[in-house]
């Protein structure tokens, strides 16, 4: 199995330096291959990264939005022709690594495993009023470089160093870095997966009357939001804090003081659980519970429907009829997203029918699990979801039953898409 490492950060943080330093202190040793993703046609760090491995690049926007279908042939290509023992993709500066994970993660490409995930940070941009998707790069990293450390305050240093020792999972590494210099051991570090049981030793005085247990299970297991959080909730445990993969997306879950809090997180090396409590046997059936709520998709390639859901309890079963059937139809998909075929509506009239306002959160669910980040339902006034080709179901093979395209916009010629979509859910914490 070829690691493949996704390599982020902001913008100029430090990652073609790093990746440099990498190559370089690999020569020899592996054969190393990298998928550059630039956003215009200057090619500059493809340029720079050339002079060391063999190099694909994917320009035109990043690959965790408009350009993700260009990821996997190339990772494909990198593989036939040069059979690197090790893959980097350095992402924009503006890409979310996780959605890059999550893309790997459904790639079906049976010889690359997903090794940790690096993302470099300057301490100096980090703190004060930082950009939100700098945090949320800094969120999805296994291993967190601090760089441009020359730069910055040792209180920034700081800052950034006590926020991600308080990351929940502990990340599989912290380190600073001199220019983008980095120990080749540190991207050694395990990707948790498969199932595990541990219980952590309690030996403090101040945990003696309790039961401590953690859990961890595979990437590839999606759980069923609603059961989650009605089983944690009823659980009676003092400490409950996991990280799942749910059918709605990946959330983080903490339970203190007798309340629920379920919030978005980019981690995506696995779901897991740490359990305090004061009885083993409440543990034990909550991590019974849990075991049991796999969300189980309901597939009939016949007679597909889409599921509009509010986890609040309701939900609306739009067949391919039903849809058809909704006002704004568009009749040919190429009109507005040029080399895409099939018919559909607007997305914004299947969202009407949840009565919900503009500035409610949405997420769109494939039929493997995967799902988009939670955005307002004003933000996809100009979504299309396609559900017929030639006045039939929209085939699998072209990303049905179902399949939601954004048009380019701003001069970019390519489009966001999600395909299988199976599910929407209005109103999903964002």
């Amino acid at each position: 199995m070829i690691p493949v490492h996704v390599v982020s950060g902001f913008l100029g943080a430090g990652k073609t330096t790093l990746l440099i330093n990498q190559l370089a202190a690999r020569a020899g040793q592996e054969r190393c291959a990298i998928v550059v993703n630039d956003f215009g046609v200057a090619s500059l760090d493809a340029s720079l990264l050339a002079q060391h491995a063999p190099v694909r690049e994917i320009p035109g926007g990043c690959i965790c939005c408009t350009a993700p279908e260009g990821l996997v042939p190339a990772l494909s290509q990198l593989i036939a022709e040069q059979a690197p023992d090790r893959i980097f993709i350095e992402t924009t500066g503006l890409a979310r690594p996780a959605d890059v994970v999550d893309t790997l993660m459904r790639s079906g490409l049976t010889r690359i495993k997903l090794a940790p995930t690096i993302v470099v940070v300057d301490p100096a941009r980090f703190v004060g009023n930082a950009p939100p998707l700098l945090r949320q790069q800094a969120a999805a990293a296994d291993v967190l470089v601090m760089n441009r450390l020359d730069l910055c305050s040792e209180s920034a240093k700081s800052e950034l160093q006590a926020w991600a020792e308080a990351r929940y999972p502990p990340l599989a590494g912290i380190y600073p870095a001199d220019h983008g210099a980095l120990p080749v051991d540190a991207l050694e570090a395990e990707v948790v997966k498969g199932f595990r049981i541990f219980s952590p030793k309690t030996e403090a005085a101040s945990t003696e009357d309790y039961v401590v247990e953690s859990r961890v299970w595979s990437a590839e297991r999606v759980f069923d939001m609603g059961t989650l959080k009605r089983a944690v909730t009823e659980a009676g445990l003092e400490r409950f804090k996991g990280i799942f993969r749910t059918d709605i997306g990946w959330y983080l879950f903490q339970w203190a003081s007798n309340h629920l809090e379920v919030s978005p997180t980019a981690i995506r090396s696995g779901s897991r659980a740490d359990l305090i409590g004061e009885e083993q046997q409440r543990i034990d059936s909550l991590i019974e519970v849990i075991d049991q709520a796999v969300y189980v998709q309901k597939e009939d390639p016949e007679n597909a429907s889409l599921a509009l859901i509010d986890p609040g309890g309701w939900e609306i079963e739009l067949t391919r009829a039903a849809l058809a059937a909704l006002p704004e139809q568009v009749a040919d998909v190429a009109a507005l997203v040029p080399g895409r075929e099939g018919s559909g509506v607007m997305l914004s009239e299947v969202l009407a029918l949840s009565g919900a306002s503009k500035d409610v959160a949405f997420v769109v669910v494939a039929s493997d699990g995967m799902t988009t980040e939670p955005v307002a339902i004003a933000a996809a006034q100009s979504a299309i979801l396609v559900h017929s080709y030639d006045e039939a179901a929209y085939p699998a093979e072209k990303g049905g039953p179902f399949r939601i395209f954004v048009p380019p916009s701003d001069g970019k010629t390519a489009c966001a898409n999600v395909k299988k979509v199976v599910r929407i859910v209005v109103g999903a914490p964002a």
